[in-house]
C-alpha cells in the first residue's frame, strides 16, 4: 500500500477510472510476496533502494512466513493486505482506514475485516468481510460478506446501497436501499428507504416513506408511517431476498420492453440497419422469454418460503393512516391513528392486536 504511487486503473480503451487507484494490495494465504535476487544477475538501478540489502534476511513482519524448502521466497501466512510498514513486509488480516473513501482513495476491495474511519463518498464502493463505518454514508455501494456497520449514518441520495450476508446496524438512514441475509437494525429514523431483511427488521425511531420487507417481523419503536401524503409499504412473510431478486427481474423486463417497441418503430422507418436491428430485436425478445420463465419459477420458491403464522409487526408507537400492510397474500391498508398495536395473519386477514409492549 503506497498512497503516493496510486494511479488510476487504465481501461481496454485507453481512458483512466479514477474510481479504482488499487489502493489495497489483497493476497491469499501461500501467496508469494518476495523473493531474494542475485546482485549480479539483474540491474539494481531498477529496483526500490528499500528493498535492496547488503545482508540476506528477509524483512519479514506478522502474517509472513518462510517455508524450509524455498528459504529464498518470502509468503503470506493469512489472508490480508500486504504492505511495507516500518521497513517490513506485513500482511493484515484486519485494516483501519482512518479517511474517507474518495477520490484519494478510491474503491476499497478487501479480503478482511475492514474499519473506515470517516465517511464513504457518493459513487464509491467498499468490499470486505466484516465493515464498521464511523463516518457518514451517501450515495455509495457497500458490501460486507458477514457484518455491516454504519455508525454514522446513511443519507444515501437515492443511491445508497448497502448488503451485508448476515446483519446491518446503522444509526438512521435516509434515501437508500440495504439488504440483509438476516436483521436489519436502525438505531433512529428510516425513512424514505428500501430494505429487504432476510428475518427481522428493527427501528427504533420512526419508520415513514419508503418499502420495507421482512420475513419474520417488523418492529417499529415511535412512529409508523407519515399519514396520507406519505406512502409507506410494509411486506412480511415471504424471502425478501427473492423479492429483491424479482424486482431486479421487473426492472429488466421493463427495459427490454422498451428497447423491442423502439427496434419495431426503428424498422418501420430504416430499411439501411434492417438486419441489425432485427438481430437486436430477436435476442431482447429471448431474453424476454427467458426472464418470464424464471420469474415464474421464481415465485414458486417464493411461495414455499411463506411462513404466515409467525409473522407479526410490531409498533409500540403510533401508526398513522395511509400505512399499507400486507403479510403474505393478505392486505391491510390503515385508516385511522392507531397506537401501541400489533398486526398479524389470520384466516387470509391482516388483524389488529393491541398492547404490542406486552409482545
Amino acid at each position: 500500500m503506497d498512497e503516493i504511487r496510486l494511479k488510476p486503473q487504465e481501461q481496454d480503451d485507453g481512458s483512466v477510472d479514477h474510481y479504482e487507484l488499487n489502493y489495497i494490495q489483497n493476497v491469499e494465504a501461500g501467496a508469494l510476496l518476495a523473493e531474494w535476487v542475485d546482485p549480479e544477475t539483474v540491474d539494481s538501478s531498477e529496483y526500490d533502494e528499500r528493498f535492496l540489502f547488503s545482508e540476506k534476511r528477509f524483512p519479514a513482519g506478522r502474517g509472513t512466513g518462510v517455508k524450509r524448502r524455498e528459504p529464498d521466497k518470502l509468503f503470506a501466512a493469512v489472508n490480508g493486505c500486504v504492505l511495507y510498514d516500518n521497513d517490513k513486509i506485513i500482511v493484515k488480516r484486519n485494516l483501519t482506514l482512518l479517511e474517507d473513501i474518495d477520490f484519494r482513495i478510491g474503491n476499497i476491495h478487501y479480503v478482511g475485516d475492514l474499519i473506515i474511519g470517516g465517511a464513504v463518498r457518493t459513487g464509491f464502493s467498499v468490499h470486505a468481510n466484516n465493515i464498521s463505518v464511523q463516518g457518514q454514508v451517501e450515495g455509495a455501494h457497500i458490501e460486507a460478506l458477514n457484518d455491516l456497520n454504519c455508525r454514522g449514518g446513511v443519507k444515501g441520495g437515492k443511491s445508497a446501497m448497502l448488503e451485508a450476508g448476515h446483519s446491518i446496524k446503522v444509526s438512521f438512514c435516509e434515501f437508500g436501499t440495504m439488504k440483509a441475509g438476516e436483521d436489519v437494525m436502525v438505531k433512529g429514523s428510516l425513512m424514505h428507504s428500501r430494505v429487504y431483511a432476510g428475518k427481522r427488521l428493527a427501528v427504533g425511531g420512526r419508520l415513514t416513506g419508503g418499502d420495507y420487507f421482512s420475513h419474520d417481523y417488523i418492529y417499529v419503536g415511535e412512529q409508523l408511517g407519515g399519514g396520507l401524503g406519505t406512502d409507506t409499504s410494509l411486506v412480511v412473510g415471504y424471502d425478501p431476498v427473492l423479492l429483491h431478486a424479482d424486482e431486479e427481474y421487473n426492472q429488466r423486463i421493463k427495459q427490454l420492453h422498451k428497447d423491442i417497441a423502439l427496434y419495431e418503430k426503428l424498422l418501420n422507418k430504416n430499411d439501411e440497419h434492417k438486419e441489425e436491428l432485427t438481430i437486436k430485436k430477436d435476442s431482447a425478445q429471448k431474453e424476454l422469454s427467458l426472464l418470464k420463465k424464471l420469474k415464474k419459477k421464481l415465485w414458486e420458491g417464493i411461495r414455499e418460503s411463506e411462513n404466515l403464522d409467525r409473522c407479526k409487526i410490531l409498533v409500540t408507537g403510533v401508526v398513522k393512516p395511509g400505512v399499507e400492510i400486507s403479510i403474505g397474500s393478505a392486505f391491510l391498508k390503515v385508516d385511522d391513528f392507531l397506537e401501541d398495536v400489533y398486526f398479524y395473519y389470520d384466516n387470509n386477514e391482516v388483524k389488529i392486536g393491541t398492547t404490542a409492549k406486552k409482545l
